[in-house]
């Protein structure tokens, strides 16, 4: 098993990156199967808020009733997941982390450098085989895969999506089946729908993930070498292009005309704007559409995230469950790879999916629920999914910084939006953010 040297956590967040000293390796089991010996309880720490708690600690509780191992989660709330991995700094300095955590996206280089997290499929289970990768969609499982292992098991997992109000759009004399090609195409319609209608053709909020969500849809790595996902570690940014500048210069003059909807940094106003039909699209989360669709008067229909690129496609958001394997007996590692398994399996994701609307990182959920959903958004989120490449532009930037960078970026965005000058602009930005990203690396020792 691995053993820390030393580990020290910065503040994590919206303006910090979590800090790792350590040395060594992910744990691993060698044992084929382990013995089950009686009642095990094991602390969950989760994230959501919400209809998506009720849907996730619906399936805790039908783990608790129908295991046959004497598994009992204990599912405790530590606040959203910025909140959850401050609470793992404190938990890591005292030694008592929980042995099952949920992740949100941009921690998991963290969770990989640091060694707490062990691979589920290195870990000996009570009975049968080790998990399986492959049984992973491929898009869910790309973004948690480094150098060829993966890491974590995704189980809320979201896309950025384009909805859109159909009869505004048929107004317009737009053809939602005719896609935009690329995200300047995209802006292109909402300056064609303002024309056409008065009304803003596209609202989405100030947020450093469309960033790097127009970076992949161009094929394009957002940091060097390979987004991280490889045995050297990310050391730079590389997100200042001729493309990228190109887009935030519409965006910038589409603002100022009135075609895209400033509502700022509010993600909840962006929601609103699109649903009391103020503006006839909006980007945002795939995981938005229920809270979306239930204030709207009018069937939202939605399209995938424009991609020019055959290296491109929208990076997953969302969650995954890790299991923090530090000291942990081999039968507490098995019984937490059991919950996993179970988040993780076809019916369960197809349970989540309809109970709170995130995509299903099952492969079997994904290809059933793909051939029987009817309703149109829900379809073409699906169908997203599925199609997702799995180059390295669309698993995103794997790196410890993302907690300064993404501020800096965020805030490069908001001074765009005021008019500021867009390349040096994201210069700026993305010299702040690979200056942290090299004082992590030498932290980590990478």
């Amino acid at each position: 098993m691995k053993h820390l040297t030393s580990l020290r956590l910065g503040a994590v967040g919206a303006v910090a990156a979590l800090v790792v000293g350590l040395t060594g390796c992910a744990s691993e089991t060698t044992e084929t199967t382990v013995k089950s010996e009686g009642p095990i309880k094991l602390d969950f720490w989760y994230s959501v808020g919400g209809s998506s708690a009720d849907a996730l600690l619906k399936q805790v509780n039908a783990f608790n009733s129908s295991n046959k191992h004497q598994i009992t989660i204990n599912a405790i709330y530590q606040g959203d997941y910025a909140a959850t991995a401050a609470k793992l700094t404190n938990a890591v300095q005292s030694g008592d982390t929980p042995p099952l955590f949920q992740g949100g996206d941009t921690y998991t280089a963290y969770l990989h450098d640091s060694g707490l997290a062990t691979i589920p499929g290195s870990i000996s289970p009570f009975e049968g085989e080790k998990f399986n990768p492959d049984s992973v969609a491929a898009a869910a499982a790309n973004y948690y895969t480094i150098d060829s292992k993966l890491w974590a098991v995704p189980m809320m997992v979201s896309q950025p999506a384009v909805f859109f109000d159909p009869a505004v759009m048929s107004k317009a004399g737009i053809n939602p089946a005719d896609r935009p090609k690329n995200i300047q195409e995209l802006f292109d319609w909402a300056d064609k729908i303002h024309e056409a209608t008065g009304t803003p053709g596209l609202v989405f909020q100030h947020n450093e993930w469309w960033n790097e969500q127009f970076s992949a849809s161009n094929g394009v790595a957002y940091c060097t070498p390979d987004n991280g996902l490889g045995s050297e570690p990310a050391n730079a940014f590389a997100y200042v292009n001729d493309d990228l500048v190109a887009i935030w210069t519409h965006y910038q003059k589409s603002l100022k005309t009135g075609a895209i909807l400033n509502v700022g940094s509010d993600g909840t106003a962006a929601q609103r704007a699109f649903s009391s039909q103020q503006a006839a699209m909006l980007l945002a989360s795939s995981a938005s559409l229920g809270t979306t669709a239930a204030a709207a008067k009018f069937t939202i229909d939605a399209l995938p995230l424009p991609v020019a690129s055959d290296k491109g496609g929208a990076v997953p958001g969302g969650s995954a469950l890790w299991i923090l394997g530090e000291g942990r007996q081999p039968a507490e590692q098995a019984a937490a790879l059991e919950f996993a398994e179970f988040v993780g399996s076809s019916d369960v994701q197809k349970e989540i999916f309809k109970d709170s609307g995130y995509l299903p990182s099952s492969k079997a959920a994904l290809d059933e629920l793909k051939g029987s959903e009817t309703a149109p958004a829900k379809k073409a989120l699906l169908e997203q999914l599925a199609s997702t490449t799995d180059a390295n532009a669309a698993a995103g930037c794997h790196n410890g910084a993302f907690g300064q960078s993404r501020a800096d970026v965020r805030s490069a965005i908001q001074s765009i939006a005021d008019g500021a000058d867009v390349r040096a602009t994201l210069t700026t930005a993305q010299d702040k953010g690979t200056a942290a990203l090299k004082a992590y690396n030498e932290r980590v020792k990478r």
